[in-house]
């Protein structure tokens, strides 16, 4: 079992989405079905097309899916918690930046909903905020109970809903964190675009090189 990222690099390319997205992206691999869990706009959907999934599924409690449509995919409105869909009806699930907005104790119920609608062998690809003691407390939503987990908790949940762990590693640095905040601080204070300086882009690229003791995402793949 690996514990440590599929790849060493990312394509230029697909460090242009942002090196946090472009590690969920990362490790996606062909497949039939996709169920992308918590789509928002369905950004993923031309994304996963290109790396090679034929059909991609987008749910949501709120779809509100891209304006351009996207041959292959489908939105549906629902949540994690009772996925709408059979058992084995899917050869991967993605749940990126979802779990810690979940009721709190309900993870090991939506991680058993995406086993359910898995076929055997298929795939869960996962991302959510580490609980590091460095950046947890420079995520402002993390004094407001925004959730963060360590590694053994995310691999204990995905265990005993029965995945077994492909790949789990941890990535991000400090520089992320604090281009997030100026994030925050251009959209809801100054309410301008942020742009992330190129010096600063270049350290967060770096912060995904590897795994990394004190990072600010856990992203796993795992089987069933």
């Amino acid at each position: 079992m690996s514990m440590a990222p599929h790849r060493a690099d990312l394509s230029r390319d697909l460090f242009s989405l942002g090196a946090r997205v472009a590690e969920c992206v990362g490790m996606i691999r062909p497949g039939q079905r996709l169920l992308d869990i918590g789509c928002s706009s369905g950004w993923l959907a031309p994304v996963a097309h290109a790396k090679g999934i034929h059909e991609y599924v987008g749910l949501d409690p709120n779809v509100a899916p891209i304006n351009r449509p996207v041959d292959g995919a489908t939105f549906v409105k629902g949540t994690a918690l009772a996925l709408p869909f059979e058992d084995a009806a899917f050869d991967a699930v993605c749940l990126f930046d979802v779990i810690e907005h979940l009721p709190s104790r309900s993870e090991r119920l939506a991680l058993r909903e995406a086993y359910r609608v898995l076929k055997p062998g298929g795939r869960i690809y996962l991302s959510t905020p580490h609980a590091s003691w460095i950046h947890a407390p420079l995520d402002p939503a993390w004094y407001l109970g925004h959730r963060h987990y360590k590694r053994s908790t995310i691999r204990a949940m995905l265990q005993d809903a029965g995945f077994e762990i492909r790949t789990l590693f941890v990535a991000g640095g400090i520089s992320e964190c604090l281009d997030y905040l100026l994030f925050l601080l251009d959209k809801h204070i100054r309410r301008r675009p942020h742009v992330t300086q190129h010096f600063v882009a270049a350290l967060i690229d770096r912060s995904h090189r590897g795994d990394h003791r004190l990072g600010m995402t856990v992203f796993v793949s795992a089987s069933k």
